[in-house]
């Protein structure tokens, strides 16, 4: 009986090591929210901009595009600190997501130049 009770112990601490902890759970939860959110910003800041950009007379401020540009500017910025320090990320991930954060903060800055001035 003592012999089990001991395997059982092994086991049980052998699967509480390997599980998931609650800290890295919910930050990789925050962190595939604050994917979503940019996602969500950026389609936001092109169905915003779209018909100026393929007008005939571009205006020279848009209030629209303007904030969502800046606000999608601000939570990449968020993003990528928020990335840098996350354990949810393999290398392919991770290079895959900059990539991405990288195209999107260059055309948020396109879009802000254009109609934040």
């Amino acid at each position: 009986m003592r012999a089990s009770m001991t395997w059982i112990r092994y086991v049980l601490g052998y699967c509480l090591l390997f599980a998931p902890s609650p800290a890295i759970s919910d930050a990789c939860s925050d962190l595939q929210a604050a994917i979503a959110k940019a996602t969500t910003l950026k389609h936001e800041m092109q169905r915003e901009a779209a018909p100026l950009v393929s007008s005939a007379q571009m205006p020279v401020r848009h209030p629209g595009v303007c904030k969502t540009a800046e606000d999608l500017r601000t939570h990449l910025v968020m993003l990528a600190a928020q990335m840098r320090t996350s354990q949810c990320l393999n290398d392919e991930q991770y290079k895959n997501l900059a990539g991405t954060l990288d195209v999107s903060m260059k055309e948020a800055n396109s879009n802000v130049g254009l109609f934040c001035n």
